[in-house]
Formats: structure tokens, C-alpha cells, sequence
């Protein structure tokens, strides 16, 4: 009997308990750390980025996508703030622009000019920007954008308009997946602005 039981003790596979060792603990420790670093980032610049108050300015640019923005940055214009709405061009998923009608037929009191930049992106935004500035000789203007894009939108316009810029954002309704989503794209899209340090 007692031959029988060793055996069976002897054959029974032996269960060890995983230890951590001391690089699984520092790289757990480095993720954390990153991973709480990068979250605290995108609360200060993306979801709560610097947004200048509303004044009087030459110009105002509402970059796309415009849809989302355009009926509250009408309405900002109509405050009086600015007699020029500049507003990117909408394209669809085939690349063919499509202007909206106030581009075509705009309400009256101030004007509005719709553009399509090269390339389309937010540094197309801020070169077509820089370029307008030149041209009439505008000292101030503001750039119309969601609040999650303020911080990127911001840093492209300081580095390519050649006037003071000041960010405006408009109200939307974000659920926390939105959030999530938007910081993962606008801090890559930070990272891409970092390597691409040119207007």
C-alpha cells in the first residue's frame, strides 16, 4: 500500500506558482507609467485644451469637417465678431469637393469664402490660412474647431500664420468611447506633427 501511494505521489505533476520576476515588474511599472502619462496628457490638451475668448477679429477660419461646426460658427458670426468666414470644403469619400450653399448663396453681413486646401489635412488648413493673412494683411483671426483638435490646431496655425490666432471650439456631445477614440487619434496625430516640424 505504501509503495502504491508513493508512486502515485511520484507521478502526480507538480504545480508551481508563477513568480514575477524583476523585469516583469519594471516593465508593468515603465506601462503604467507611460500608459498614466499619456492618459493625463490627452485630459489637459484634448479634452481640455486652452481656448481663447471670443472678440473681434478679421477673419474667422472654420476647419473641417465642417458639418458638425457650421450652423454654431454661423451663429458666432453672427455676433459680429469678424466680416470674413473663411470654411474648408467638404469632400466626399471619392476625393470630389462639395461647397455648401452659404458658399454659393451667403447670408448677408459678412463674407464667406470656401477653400480647399493641399493637403487636405489641418497643415493644408493652416498654410491656406497663412496664406490669406499675407494677402490682406490681417493681424487676428480665430480658427473654428472641435475641442478635442484645439491643442493641434493651435500649435500648426502658431507655427505657420503669421498673425496672432486665436481657437474658438464649439459644443458637442462626447460618450466616453468617443473620447477614448479621439485620444488616440489626436496624440498620434500630435507624434506625426512632432516628426513633420515644417508648415
Amino acid at each position: 500500500m505504501s509503495g502504491t501511494l508513493t508512486e502515485q505521489r511520484t507521478t502526480e505533476p507538480v504545480r508551481r506558482r508563477r513568480r514575477w520576476r524583476p523585469r516583469h515588474l519594471v516593465t508593468a511599472a515603465v506601462l503604467l507609467v507611460v500608459g498614466s502619462t499619456w492618459f493625463g496628457l490627452c485630459l489637459r490638451y484634448v479634452a481640455h485644451p486652452q481656448i481663447d475668448p471670443v472678440e473681434p477679429v478679421d477673419a474667422m477660419f472654420v476647419i473641417g469637417p465642417i458639418e458638425p461646426r457650421w450652423e454654431q460658427a454661423l451663429a458666432r458670426a453672427d455676433e459680429g465678431v469678424t466680416p470674413v468666414v473663411l470654411a474648408t470644403i467638404s469632400v466626399d469619400r471619392q476625393g470630389a469637393a462639395y461647397p455648401r450653399e452659404e458658399c454659393t448663396d451667403p447670408p448677408e453681413g459678412y463674407t464667406i469664402i470656401c477653400v480647399l486646401p493641399e493637403p487636405y489635412t489641418t497643415r493644408g488648413e493652416a498654410r491656406v490660412l497663412a496664406q490669406y493673412v499675407r494677402d490682406n494683411g490681417w493681424t487676428h483671426v480665430a480658427v473654428f474647431t472641435s475641442t478635442q483638435h484645439a491643442a493641434r490646431a493651435r500649435m500648426l496655425m502658431d507655427r505657420c500664420v503669421p498673425a496672432q490666432v486665436s481657437i474658438w471650439d464649439y459644443e458637442a456631445d462626447r460618450s466616453p468611447l468617443g473620447w477614448l477614440f479621439d485620444f488616440a487619434y489626436q496624440s498620434s496625430a500630435w507624434v506625426k506633427a512632432q516628426v513633420l516640424h515644417s508648415c
